[in-house]
């Protein structure tokens, strides 16, 4: 117990936290609402902490999927809510997180638990025009881009490690860094990649009605 009127003692390095801001530039290819899908994470060197998992929702509207791009820590949930009038079947056919929720209407749900780190791409069997990206991070240290492209992460450990910009359209892009940085980042993405990829349906084919991915 300390001392009554004794000076506060100094927290140990060990258990000081830092933070990370900076900014994200898109250089070409973007569009409305592009900069909030900017993700970028950071893991230690010497390992990040287990993330918490928590519930999340991505819904079937306007036959589109929003958020159309998502970041979730390893472990979480989505849950996707139709609400639209017509049917939907959510998929995935990525490796390692592939699953299938069958077809459901309006107002019905289905959800899928990530337990793979990685990129997730999903799409709908009905509708070939619809897809979403999930990022799931095995670390919490991650943030998006706020609509002026500005990001902070907080509560960082200090020392070296990995800093990632990831974006659906765009090559991620993972750099050395130091914590704590004086330094204000600047991040620069060039949107490369459709908002909508090939793909074929759950049973890998074609789908019935041929539509063009959208840019």
């Amino acid at each position: 117990m300390a001392t009554k009127g004794a000076a506060p003692q100094p927290a140990s390095a060990s258990n000081a936290s830092f933070a990370l801001s900076g900014h994200v530039d898109i250089t070409a290819g973007a569009g409305a609402g592009d900069i909030g899908q900017a993700v970028v994470y950071f893991v230690p060197d010497a390992g990040a902490p287990k993330p918490r998992p928590g519930d999340y929702r991505i819904y079937t509207h306007l036959r589109a999927f929003d958020p159309p791009s998502l970041v979730i820590p390893l472990g979480s949930r989505i849950i996707f809510p139709n609400q639209d009038d017509i049917l939907h079947n959510v998929f995935s056919a990525t490796p390692g997180s592939e699953f299938d929720l069958g077809t459901y209407a309006e107002d019905e749900r289905a959800s899928y638990t990530f337990k793979k780190a990685g990129v997730v791409t999903i799409n709908c069997n009905v509708h070939q025009d619809m897809q979403a990206n999930v990022l799931v991070v095995a670390t919490p240290y991650f943030a998006n881009a706020d609509a002026n492209g500005d990001f902070r992460l907080a509560n960082l450990p200090a020392g070296p490690g990995k800093l990632t910009l990831w974006h659906p359209r765009a090559q991620a892009q993972t750099q050395a860094i130091n914590v704590p940085s004086l330094d204000l980042l600047t991040l620069q993405l060039a949107l490369t990649r459709p908002a909508v990829s090939a793909h074929l349906n759950k049973e890998r084919k074609q789908y019935r009605a041929s539509l063009q991915p959208k840019d």
